[in-house]
């Protein structure tokens, strides 16, 4: 299953970038380079997202339903304190 989430990578100093997705509290990282910090990203949420699932199956019994649930979002509806404008690419 493929799922699409947001992240925020920033230049920090001498050249690392640091990187986090909005949607997954505490998936965050670093990289020398801007492709090894997406690499790193997409790691870090991969193992945040089945640690949670794990967590959350855990003491499951017969009569628990599991099933998929989606939402619409619409990322202009977020309101930006910062003042800052979205970046879709870097």
């Amino acid at each position: 299953m493929r799922q699409a989430y947001h992240s925020i990578i920033k230049p920090a100093r001498e050249g690392v970038f640091i990187g986090w997705v909005e949607e997954v509290p505490g998936t965050m990282t670093a990289g020398r380079s801007l492709d090894e910090c997406r690499a790193n990203l997409r790691d870090a949420l991969r193992l945040m997202v089945e640690t949670n699932r794990h967590e959350a199956r855990m003491g499951l019994d017969p009569s628990c339903l599991r099933e998929p649930i989606e939402i619409d979002v619409d990322d202009e509806s977020i309101n930006l304190t910062s003042g800052v404008e979205p970046q879709t690419a870097m």
